[in-house]
């Protein structure tokens, strides 16, 4: 199923106050994906340099649990239509901290760092406001991560 890729970045945090010559400027290097439900996205500990926003379906994102005497995977989070994962690669290439994969039949736009990084160099107000877009979605991931941290700190005692 084909997406209207532009129309679908409009619509998200991702995108927030880019205009559209700027966002055309971006989806000469987005790049639809399709995967079936419980398909692996990216693995945990992979190295990737893909951001991921979700069109249509969800996907779970998760970490595996070795220790544990299950080795099961815990869910972190889902992620929906318009909301973006695998952010961190596009900004330190380091190993993913999560896998994810898909819970339902699933529509992405991929987003390589090779690509959108020259756009990012050579127009700086791309490259901040995507910077300035990502930082928020960060911030929010990080302040849920503390309320939880605190809330799990301060009933397991």
């Amino acid at each position: 199923m084909a997406i209207d890729i532009l129309e679908t970045l409009r619509k998200t945090a991702f995108a927030e106050g880019l205009t559209d010559e700027e966002l055309k400027a971006i989806v000469s290097v987005c790049r639809e994906r399709e995967f079936a439900s419980g398909e692996d996205i990216f693995s945990e500990a992979s190295r990737g340099t893909e951001l991921y926003i979700v069109c249509r379906g969800r996907v779970s994102l998760e970490v595996s649990l070795p220790n544990h005497p299950s080795q099961r995977s815990e869910r972190l989070a889902t992620a929906t239509a318009g909301m973006v994962f695998g952010e961190l690669s596009l900004v330190d290439g380091s190993p993913r901290s999560a896998g994810a994969r898909s819970l339902d039949d699933t529509t992405v736009i991929e987003i390589a760092s090779a690509d959108i990084h020259p756009i990012m160099e050579a127009q700086p107000r791309i490259g901040f406001v995507i910077l300035r877009n990502l930082a928020t979605v960060l911030s929010t991931r990080l302040r849920s991560t503390n309320l939880w941290l605190r809330n799990e700190l301060l009933w397991s005692r």
